[in-house]
């Protein structure tokens, strides 16, 4: 099953972008929409390595969207030439972004290698209306990126392998852990939701007593073929 067919809250990802033949997607994960709203998100992805070489643009990322607004997405990316970030083959590039009616919206960047961990949160600011991303080595605390911009509620939250152009596809399997979705009110049927594809598995699903905070132990995304 494509991905786009269990993610509709994911139907903003492609705006006017048009999907190729040699477009194609690999494992996902996804939750969605809740009743609620979001207002926090974190996971942290041990991404493996990047293909040390590359046709097309590689693309690992989780992602919140409300279905009809804007997409928030932190993505580590793998190009024929990824010194834009300072990295060499086999590394990954890191940066927030934004995706809506606007384009796309980056902030800077930063090199992600074989054997890091990447912590990605996304927060909803005090007065509801601005959304920071903050993306740091879970590891060592070290800074990657980070971006605030204002958009509107959000309501599902998902992951994507994603790959454009005839790319290569990934070379390692992917792990989330320790991902914890906070609602603004509860949602007991939340986890109805969730859905996979591409033999992406995951474990220890679990809620808060009061229906608002949703936690993954770990989702397994296996490489692409």
């Amino acid at each position: 099953m494509h991905p786009a067919q269990i993610l509709p809250i994911f139907a903003a990802l492609t705006f006017a972008k048009l999907v190729r033949k040699d477009d194609f997607w690999g494992g996902a994960l996804s939750l969605g929409p809740t009743t609620s709203h979001i207002i926090h998100a974190v996971t942290t992805l041990m991404p493996g390595a990047a293909p040390k070489t590359q046709n097309g643009e590689l693309f690992l990322w989780p992602g919140m969207s409300n279905g009809t607004g804007d997409l928030i997405q932190t993505t580590l990316e793998s190009w024929p030439d990824n010194s834009w970030c300072g990295a060499v083959a086999g590394e990954w590039c890191v940066r927030a972004s934004l995706f809506g009616s606007f384009g796309q919206l980056d902030a800077d960047s930063h090199l992600v290698k074989d054997g890091d961990e990447v912590r990605i949160e996304y927060s909803r600011s005090a007065d509801g209306l601005t959304w920071i991303q903050n993306v740091t080595n879970a590891i060592t605390g070290e800074y990657l990126s980070s971006f605030a911009h204002e958009s509107g509620p959000m309501t599902g939250w998902g992951t994507g392998t994603e790959c454009d152009d005839n790319c290569n596809g990934t070379i390692a399997a992917q792990t989330y852990k320790n991902t914890t979705i906070t609602l603004a009110s509860s949602d007991t049927a939340f986890g109805n939701t969730l859905g996979v594809s591409g033999g992406t598995t995951y474990s220890g699903l679990s809620v808060s007593t009061d229906g608002t905070v949703w936690h993954i132990d770990s989702i397994n995304i296996p490489a692409m073929d």
